[in-house]
């Protein structure tokens, strides 16, 4: 193997990325779908080899319930953490399941919106962490497009593996 180059094989894919790109932080935006669990596997791949600070995002549709006496909608902070909840157990599940022990769990944070664009959302991140890879599926309807239009860092979209 190339001492420059990183190779990994995941499925029937083998991508190469360059040891010396400054990776230190990494964003995976998710939605709990199995295209979702492929790019979660491969982002925190890049994290072990790169030993980067990662988050991982779930967005959400927006959260509200009618507060009467505000007369309007609010997001509902328990409904937030119930959700926070739901992912943090899928995200365990992933964990066990795909064998990532290489992965130092305290470099990973769990990060749940209940609001905005999914793309929006990942872009904001993105920026607000200073993140330098942003790993997401492909399959995401418009969401992956405008995140790779967008984004200040470069992204690594990741296809459904093909039949």
């Amino acid at each position: 193997m190339n001492p420059c180059c990183l190779e990994a094989i995941w499925g029937n894919a083998l991508f190469t990325m360059h040891a010396n790109l400054p990776i230190k932080k990494i964003l995976i935006g998710i939605n709990i779908t199995d295209l979702s669990r492929l790019a979660f596997y491969t982002g925190l791949t890049q994290a072990a080899a790169y030993g980067a600070e990662t988050w991982v995002l779930h967005v959400a549709e927006p959260i509200r319930a009618f507060d009467f006496a505000k007369k309007r909608y609010v997001e509902t902070k328990e409904t937030i953490e119930r959700l926070e909840e739901g992912v943090q157990a899928r995200l365990d599940e992933l964990w066990s399941d795909g064998g990532l022990e290489s992965v130092d769990r305290r470099k990973v944070h769990l990060l749940v919106r209940g609001a905005g664009k999914a793309s929006q959302e990942i872009v904001d991140t993105a920026i607000a962490k200073e993140v330098d890879l942003i790993v997401i599926g492909a399959g995401t309807g418009p969401t992956a497009e405008i995140v790779v239009r967008n984004a200040p860092c470069s992204v690594l979209s990741i296809r459904p593996p093909r039949d």
